[in-house]
């Protein structure tokens, strides 16, 4: 049986940050958090909810990398 997940990017935001971070979300399930720290960093920080999901590597690529421009594009 093959299940079929949705992705889709939320923007948040912390007063105590430079640059927005971005969430990787599955349905309403925040699975990662993607952006550049005060120092110029990118980040990929997983959230602890997503224990045992599994992303196929080429597809969770694809998801850092329009992470990336997402947060790029918001410096």
């Amino acid at each position: 049986m093959t299940t079929f997940e949705i992705y889709r990017w939320r923007k948040t935001t912390d007063i105590n940050r430079e640059h927005a971070l971005f969430e990787l979300l599955d349905g309403d399930t925040a699975i990662l958090d993607v952006g550049f720290t005060d120092d110029g960093i990118f980040e990929v920080a997983f959230n602890p909810s997503i224990g045992g999901k599994v992303i196929e590597l080429e597809s969770l690529l694809k998801l850092l990398g329009e992470g990336r421009v997402l947060a790029d594009h918001d410096r």
